[in-house]
């Protein structure tokens, strides 16, 4: 009988890295343009899922809309994905959110041959899972969990459930208390 090893390696597809600008007034020349309340309003209103937007950021920040990308206000929207930069331009935290119930992630999945040095990939869709993993930390009552990026002091994966929409908020730049300060300030 002759055995064939195999090795099986998952990793989620990342979204494009293409950028969607809204319009900007003539006297701004950041490289990132703040969403403008008529895209964003269009935005929650094709989301298949409640969008929560903080109340809590600088007033001199700006937000770039991620994903969907290209927007296209004629379809549902599965997912967004918000970039935060402050007035030097420095990326500060993005935040993502999908239906927390009924949301399909697609990962690719990559088998190896050893034996006959092959591999093959495909595509797997799953039912989405929150991930429990991490310190639990209350935001208005709701348990959410924080994961720090290794021994660093700045910075995480911050994750809850709120009315039925997951959030997942990361920073490299910002202390644990003032992503929590962001977060509670969602609405």
């Amino acid at each position: 009988m002759r055995r064939i090893f195999c090795a099986v390696i998952v990793a989620v597809m990342a979204s494009t890295s293409s950028l969607v600008h809204a319009e900007v007034s003539p006297n701004q020349t950041s490289n990132y343009h703040k969403l403008d309340s008529t895209t964003l309003g269009k935005v929650k209103q094709k989301s298949k899922f409640k969008l929560f937007v903080p109340k809590s950021i600088p007033t001199k920040w700006t937000v770039e809309l991620k994903y969907p990308y290209p927007l296209d206000i004629t379809k549902p929207i599965q997912k967004v994905r918000l970039h935060y930069f402050d007035d030097a331009e420095n990326y500060m935290v993005g935040i993502e959110q999908h239906k927390a119930i009924g949301y399909k992630v697609k990962k690719e999945q990559i088998e190896f041959d050893v034996r006959n040095k092959k591999s093959t990939k495909k595509i797997v869709e799953e039912d989405f899972k929150f991930d429990t993993q991490g310190e639990i930390i209350k935001l208005n009552g709701i348990e959410a969990r924080f994961t720090p990026w290794g021994d660093h002091t700045l910075g995480g994966i911050l994750r809850w459930v709120q009315d039925g929409t997951y959030i997942e908020m990361e920073s490299t730049q910002l202390p644990k208390k003032d992503m929590t300060k962001i977060a509670e300030s969602l609405g």
